[in-house]
């Protein structure tokens, strides 16, 4: 009974984040400042980042090997993710202002090759597609979280060794530490270059991304 309540209470943790999401987005795509939603789009990400860290280290914990909860995470995660940037790809012919032809060229493969590699940032819009909205063109802006969840999948068994060996603090301090000087590198090269790649690069890890929003 208590495992069937706690997956309840998480249940009902990501339907009000989702929502909270849906709501932030609406009214970011909207550009509209009197709604008094742009506060609930960063606590119902990190809610959900805070869920998925507990769930993915209790999924390595039970684990037999690491093959078998990489195996996991792959199904957990991909066959649902490939088919929403395929489908939202396919999807995306009927709202195009691009012609058949110019939509089948090579901006729509660039889309699903850095999409598929979970590289979002590179190339997150497709010909034509919502290039008129007032904040971004990108089919799905949501899929940024989904490389950072990743990548936390792959990090658990190295995070999980490290605790054990160091404890949690002298390792949250070390990330932090080195995420802030990724964080100013890429700053530094954007500002020398003038790439704005760069501010994109900077704050894809979690912790990246809150330091980017805490002092931008």
């Amino acid at each position: 009974m208590k495992q069937g309540v706690d997956r309840n209470n998480f249940d009902l943790i990501r339907f009000v984040a989702a929502s909270m999401v849906v709501l932030f987005h609406v009214q970011m795509l909207r550009a509209d400042t009197t709604l008094p939603f742009l506060s609930l789009g960063d606590v119902a990400v990190q809610a959900f980042f805070v869920i998925s860290g507990l769930l993915i280290v209790q999924s390595y914990e039970r684990s037999s090997s690491l093959a078998s909860y990489s195996a996991k995470r792959v199904r957990r995660i991909y066959p649902a993710y490939f088919f929403i940037v395929v489908a939202g790809s396919g999807l995306g012919l009927l709202i195009t202002t691009e012609t058949i032809a110019g939509y089948f060229g090579p901006d729509l493969f660039q889309y699903l090759a850095f999409n598929l590699a979970f590289l979002n940032f590179a190339h997150p819009g497709l010909p034509g597609v919502f290039a008129q909205n007032p904040l971004t063109s990108a089919v799905n802006g949501a899929l940024w979280t989904l490389k950072i969840e990743v990548a936390f999948y792959v990090a658990v068994p190295l995070l999980v060794l490290l605790i054990r060996r160091t404890g949690p603090i002298p390792l949250l301090v070390a990330m932090y530490l080195g995420g802030a000087a990724w964080l100013l590198a890429c700053d530094y090269l954007a500002a020398q270059t003038g790439r704005q790649v760069f501010i994109a690069i900077g704050k894809q890890l979690l912790i990246d991304y809150l330091l980017w929003r805490a002092f931008h």
